[in-house]
C-alpha cells in the first residue's frame, strides 16, 4: 500500500470514529463538510477499484465501512431525521453517480463475488452482501424522493453500468435475481427514466432480461392504476425486443424458396453463446402465461391507438425473429383468436396516414401502393402495424372452415364471433391488400433512376422526409412475405366459394409483353439473383452467358407470375405457359422436327395393350427409343417430338406415317387408360372426379413408378397442347400446383364431404365429446380386408375429448388427405415435372391448372370455329353443303355443339384462346355418297362429311354420328 493509499485509511478510520458529528456538521451551516464528505466517499471508491486493478490483497473493509456508514438510509435518519437524511443522501449520490459510481460497484462485484452454481438472491459471501447493498442504498432512496431527475439519474446509471452490460456470473446469477427478489423495487420510475428513446442506455438484450425480471415482481400489467405505464412499458418492451431477432435461427424475412439462399446475408451474428442463452431465457419469460394473460387484458382495457401501435411493435420484432414465432409465441397466436382486437388493428391501419406540407392527409397505405419510399419513421408507423395483421389474420384464416368463414347458418359449426370480418368487408380489404403488395414488388426492386422527382417526395412526405433508401431490408422482406401470404390465402377461399365481384383480383398496371412472352419469360431461371429489398446477386459467368441481365420492369413482372399470378389475366398467363413451352420446343426439338427430322422418339405399341406397351418403353429406365446423335441418353426425354407405330391384332404394323396425328389419338386414348378407375391407380369420388388410388399398394408393389410414368403422360399432353377430358379433385390438383404436396383439412370436401361435415360437427359438439367412443385410429376396408391403423403414436389408447378433438379432426384429415397418398401424389408430381417444370403450372390456381389440363367449360363459339376452319376434298365456304352445315350448327344447342367437337378432336371443350390455336386446325373434308354417316379422324380433326344438300337429313344424320361415339382408329 502506497503511502497516500495508507493516509487515506487512516483518515478514513478517525472519520468514522466521528461520523456521528461530521453528518451533523455536513449538513449544518459549515458549507466545507457538504463539500468533502461525497469527495471523500468517492476516494474511497476509487480505492478499491485501484487496489483491484492492481492486483492488491489488501483489506476493503475501511472504505465499504465508511460508503456504509455515510450513505445508509437508517444511520442518516437516526443522527439527521427524515428530512435532512434525505437532502444528505440525495447530495451524496448524486456526486458519486456522477462521478462513476455504479461502474465502480460493477468492478467490485465482477472481481469480489465468487463462482456461483446457479441463479439465487441470497449473497453467497458477506462481502456480496455489502456489494449488493450498494446497489439498493441510492435504488431505495428512489422510493422515497420525489425529485424525478434523481430518480432518472439514478436509473439510468444502473442500466448502463449494471443491467445494460454484458452480464457476468455475479450479476446474470446473483444481482438480478436479488433485485427481483427485493421487496420494494422503483419499477414504475424505471420506466419513466427509459421512456425517451434518444437516452444513453444501450438497449441490449440484457436490459431486456433485467426487465423481464424485475418485471414479474414489481409490475402487474393489467393492474389497477397501471394503466398510465402500459403505453411505457410496452415501448421500452418493442425497443428491447429488438434484440430477440439477433437469434441464429430460421429467418422470417424470406419471400419465397428462391431467395432461401441469400437469407444469410441478413442474419445478424450474435456476440458470444451466453447472448443466445439469455434471449432463449427472454423467450420463454415472454411466454410465460400470466404475463401474456395480463398484457392482453391490459390491450382489452385500453383504447389508446398507441398502445396498439406500441404493442404491434412488440408482436412485430417476435415475428421477425422466427419463421414459426406465430406458433412459437404465445402472445401471438392468442392475439390471433381475438376477433375484436383484429377489426380495431386493421382500423387503424386504414386511419395511419402522413400530412404534406399542403397539410393534406396522404394513407400510408396508399403510399406503400404506389410504390413510393418512405422515411424511417414513417415506415415504423405502418409496417408492424400492417405486418402484425396479416400475420394474424393467415393463422386465424387457417383454423376457419367455410361455414365459420362464410357465416353459414345452414352448415354444423357455424360462429359468428370466430370470423372478424363480413363478407363485404373482405372484399374492400383484399383490394387494398393486392395493391400494397404491387406497391412492395416495386419497393423491393426500385428503378435504377430515380422516377421520382425530389419536389414531388417533399410535397408528399413533408420537409423532413428522409429519402434514403430503406434501410431495414429484413422487416421489409418481411412484410412482403406475410402480406402476399395473406392474399394467397383470401384469393384461395374466394376459388373456392367466391365472395369477390368477377375481376377483382386483375391488376390493369401489370402488362406482359404479349407479342413475345417466350423471350420475355424464357430468363426466368435469372429470377433467383434478384432478391426482394436486397439489391442484385453477383451472376456467374455461366449466368451471364445464358444472357443479358433483367430491366427492372421484368424483375418485377416475373416476381408477380410467381408470387401473386392472380393479378395477370388467365389468358395472359397462359400465353406466357405456352410461350414457355415453345422456346423449351425449340431447344429441345429444333427447327427440323416438322420435316420429320432430328432427335425424336420411335415408339411401337400394340393398339390392345397401349397403357403397358407405354409403359415398358416410355419408363426411364428405356434409352434405346431414343433416336439422335446424342445415344448416351438413357431416358426417354418425352419433350422430344415423338412417332408413333400402330400395331394391330394380328400382329402386323398398320399402314401410315404418322405426322402428329396418329400421335396424338395415341396420347388421347393411353391418358384415359391411364386414368381410368377399372385399371385401379385412379379413384372416383361421388362428385366423378379423379384422384390417386390410396390403397393402390395391394394392385401393384412398385406403384410409384406407375404414377410417375402417369404424371409424365399428363405432362406431355400439356407440353403438346393436347386437351384431354379429365376432372380430377380438387384437393388433387391443389397439390400439384402448389408449393408444398400436403393439403389441410378445407380440402376434405372434395375428397369425401360425408367424413368433412362429421368433422365440422365434431368441433362443435357441445356434449361431452368423449361419450362418442372415439379414439386416434382410423379403420380402412380395403378389398373386404378391415385394417386399423393409428393416427398418431399410440391412438388406440387415447380416447378423443373435448380437449384434443381438434387434434383428433386435423389428423384425420391429414391421414384421408397426405399420408394415405403421399407416395402417390409426390410420384405423380415428379413426372409430371419431369417434363413440364413445376414452376410454370405454379402460375395457375387447381381450377385454371384443370382449364389447362381440359379446356374450358364454356359454349362452343360457332363463329370462332367457321373462322378458323379448314375445307378439302372440294368443299369450300361456300359449298352448298357447307352452308347447311354452319346454319345447322347454329341452331344445335350448346350440349350438340359440344358433342360435335368431342367427335372430331376427342375433347368436348374448346381451346383455351379460340380455335386458332387447334392443331391441325378443324377441317371439314368431302366424304362421297349420301348414303354414308358422317365420320371423323380425330387424330387430324377432321370432319368426314357426305355432300347432304338438305337441312334436315344433314341434321339427322350429324346427330346420329356423334351421339353413337367413335372407336380409336384411322379412317
Amino acid at each position: 500500500m502506497h503511502l497516500g493509499e495508507e493516509l487515506d485509511v487512516w483518515l478514513s478510520q478517525c472519520i468514522l470514529k466521528q461520523h456521528d458529528k461530521l453528518l451533523v456538521e455536513a449538513n449544518s451551516s459549515n458549507k466545507p463538510w457538504l463539500w468533502r464528505l461525497p469527495r471523500l466517499l468517492h476516494l474511497n471508491m476509487c480505492h478499491m477499484t485501484t487496489m483491484i486493478n492492481l492486483g492488491s490483497r489488501d483489506s476493503l473493509a475501511v472504505p465499504l465501512r465508511m460508503l456504509e456508514v455515510f450513505t445508509s438510509w437508517e444511520t442518516c435518519r437516526r443522527i439527521l431525521g427524515d428530512s435532512l437524511a434525505v437532502t444528505h443522501l440525495t447530495h451524496t449520490f448524486t456526486f458519486l453517480v456522477h462521478k462513476g459510481y455504479f461502474q465502480q460497484v460493477r468492478i467490485l462485484l465482477d472481481n469480489k463475488v465468487p463462482p456461483l452454481l446457479e441463479p439465487s438472491p441470497t449473497p453467497p459471501t458477506p462481502l456480496a452482501s455489502c456489494l449488493f447493498d450498494m446497489i439498493t442504498r441510492p435504488v431505495n432512496l428512489v422510493t422515497i424522493v420525489t425529485n424525478t431527475e434523481f430518480s432518472d439519474l439514478i436509473l439510468r446509471s444502473l442500466c448502463r453500468h449494471i443491467l445494460s452490460p454484458q452480464f457476468t456470473e455475479p450479476v446474470q446469477l446473483f444481482v438480478i435475481p436479488a433485485l427481483s427478489a427485493l421487496p420494494q423495487f422503483p419499477f414504475r420510475q424505471l420506466l419513466l427514466a427509459l421512456r425517451h428513446v434518444d437516452i444513453d442506455v444501450p438497449h441490449t438484450t440484457w436490459l431486456l432480461f433485467a426487465i423481464l425480471s424485475l418485471e414479474k415482481k414489481h409490475f402487474t400489467i393489467g393492474e389497477s392504476g397501471n394503466g398510465s405505464l402500459l403505453l411505457g412499458f410496452l415501448q421500452l418492451l418493442a425497443s428491447l425486443t429488438k434484440n430477440i431477432t439477433k437469434m441464429n435461427i430460421g429467418r422470417a424475412a424470406s419471400s419465397g424458396n428462391a431467395n432461401n439462399d441469400s437469407d444469410d446475408e441478413l442474419e445478424p451474428k450474435l456476440e458470444n453463446n451466453a447472448q443466445t442463452q439469455v434471449l432463449e431465457q427472454c423467450v420463454e419469460m415472454l411466454n410465460d402465461s400470466g404475463r401474456v394473460a395480463n398484457l392482453l387484458l391490459a390491450v382489452d382495457q385500453s383504447q389508446d391507438p398507441i398502445v396498439l401501435q406500441a404493442l404491434c411493435q412488440v408482436c412485430h420484432n417476435l415475428l421477425v425473429s422466427h419463421n414459426h414465432a406465430i406458433h412459437k409465441y404465445r402472445l401471438l397466436y392468442m392475439l390471433a383468436f381475438k376477433p375484436t382486437f383484429l377489426r380495431h388493428l386493421w382500423t387503424a391501419i386504414l386511419s395511419v396516414c402522413q400530412t404534406s406540407i399542403f397539410g393534406s392527409e396522404t394513407p400510408l397505405l396508399h403510399v406503400i401502393s404506389r410504390g413510393i419510399p418512405m422515411c424511417a419513421e414513417l415506415s415504423d408507423r405502418i409496417v408492424p402495424l400492417l405486418a402484425v395483421f396479416c400475420s394474424l389474420f393467415s393463422l386465424l384464416i387457417v383454423t376457419l372452415h367455410d361455414a365459420e368463414f362464410y357465416s353459414d347458418e345452414n352448415l354444423p359449426g357455424t360462429s359468428q364471433h370466430t370470423m372478424p370480418f363480413q363478407l363485404s368487408e373482405l372484399v374492400s380489404m383484399t383490394f387494398t391488400l393486392k395493391e400494397v403488395c404491387l406497391g412492395l414488388v416495386e419497393l423491393a426492386f426500385p428503378d435504377s433512376r430515380p422516377s421520382v422527382t425530389d419536389g414531388y417526395r417533399m410535397a408528399v412526405h413533408g420537409r423532413d422526409s428522409d429519402s434514403n433508401p430503406i434501410e431495414n431490408t429484413q422487416m421489409w422482406a418481411h412484410l412482403f412475405k406475410v402480406t402476399v401470404g395473406l392474399v394467397r390465402q383470401l384469393h384461395g377461399r374466394d376459388i373456392r366459394r367466391a365472395f369477390c365481384p368477377e375481376g377483382h383480383w386483375i391488376s390493369k398496371q401489370i402488362m406482359i409483353p404479349v407479342g413475345r412472352p417466350s423471350e420475355f419469360i424464357v430468363r426466368r431461371s435469372h429470377l433467383r439473383n434478384y432478391r426482394p429489398f436486397r439489391g442484385l446477386r453477383a451472376f456467374t459467368r455461366e449466368e451471364l452467358e445464358e444472357g443479358p441481365p433483367l430491366s427492372t420492369k421484368e424483375v418485377r413482372t416475373m416476381t408477380i407470375l410467381r408470387e401473386l399470378p392472380f393479378v395477370v389475366s388467365f389468358q395472359e398467363r397462359v400465353l406466357v405457359f405456352q410461350g414457355l413451352i415453345l422456346k423449351d420446343k425449340m431447344e429441345h426439338q429444333g427447327d427440323h422436327s416438322h420435316f420429320m427430322q432430328g432427335p425424336s422418339i420411335q415408339l411401337s405399341v400394340r393398339r390392345s395393350y397401349l397403357y403397358e406397351d407405354s409403359f415398358d418403353k416410355l419408363s426411364p429406365e428405356n434409352g434405346e427409343l431414343f433416336i439422335g446423335p446424342d445415344f448416351t441418353n438413357h431416358e426417354p426425354d418425352l419433350r422430344l417430338k415423338m412417332r408413333v407405330q400402330l400395331v394391330n391384332v394380328a400382329g402386323l404394323d398398320e399402314a401410315g406415317v404418322d405426322g402428329g396425328g396418329v400421335f396424338r389419338e395415341f396420347l388421347s386414348e393411353l391418358l384415359k387408360t391411364c386414368f381410368d378407375p377399372n385399371r385401379g391407380f385412379f379413384r372416383i369420388t361421388k362428385d366423378n372426379m379423379l384422384h390417386p388410388n390410396p390403397s393402390v399398394h395391394l394392385i401393384a408393389d412398385n406403384f410409384p413408378r406407375h404414377y410417375f410414368f402417369i404424371g409424365r403422360i399428363l405432362g406431355k399432353a400439356l407440353y403438346e397442347n393436347l386437351l384431354v377430358e379429365l376432372p380430377f379433385a380438387d384437393f388433387f390438383l391443389s397439390k400439384l400446383v402448389g408449393e408444398h404436396s400436403d393439403v389441410d383439412i378445407h380440402h376434405l370436401a372434395s375428397l369425401d364431404p360425408v367424413i368433412y361435415r362429421n368433422l365440422l360437427f365434431l368441433k362443435t359438439y357441445e356434449g361431452d365429446v368423449a361419450d362418442l367412443g372415439l379414439d386416434f385410429t382410423v379403420m380402412n376396408d380395403e378389398l373386404g380386408e378391415t385394417r386399423v391403423e393409428e393416427l398418431k403414436p399410440g391412438g388406440a389408447n387415447i380416447q378423443v375429448t373435448n380437449i384434443n378433438r381438434i387434434e383428433y379432426i386435423h389428423l384425420m384429415a391429414d391421414y384421408k388427405l397426405n399420408r394415405q397418398m403421399r407416395a402417390q401424389c409426390n410420384a405423380f408430381k415428379q413426372g409430371l415435372a419431369n417434363v413440364v417444370p413445376v414452376e410454370w403450372l405454379q402460375m395457375f390456381n387447381n381450377r385454371e391448372l384443370q382449364v389447362l389440363i381440359s379446356g374450358a367449360q364454356i359454349p362452343v363459339a360457332v363463329e370462332d370455329l367457321k373462322q378458323h376452319t379448314n375445307y378439302a376434298g372440294g368443299y369450300a365456304s361456300d359449298h352448298p353443303t357447307i352452308k347447311v352445315f354452319w346454319k345447322v350448327m347454329n341452331n344445335f344447342t350448346d350440349e350438340q355443339r359440344s358433342q360435335l367437337l368431342k367427335f372430331v378432336t376427342s375433347c368436348s371443350r374448346p381451346p383455351l384462346l379460340g380455335f386458332k390455336e387447334l392443331d391441325p386446325p378443324f377441317c371439314i373434308q368431302h366424304a362421297g355418297s349420301v348414303d354414308r354417316l358422317p365420320t371423323a379422324s380425330t387424330c387430324m380433326n377432321l370432319l368426314k362429311l357426305p355432300e347432304f344438300t338438305d337441312e334436315v337429313t344433314l341434321r339427322d344424320k350429324l346427330l346420329y354420328a356423334i351421339q353413337a361415339g367413335a372407336g380409336f382408329e384411322l379412317s
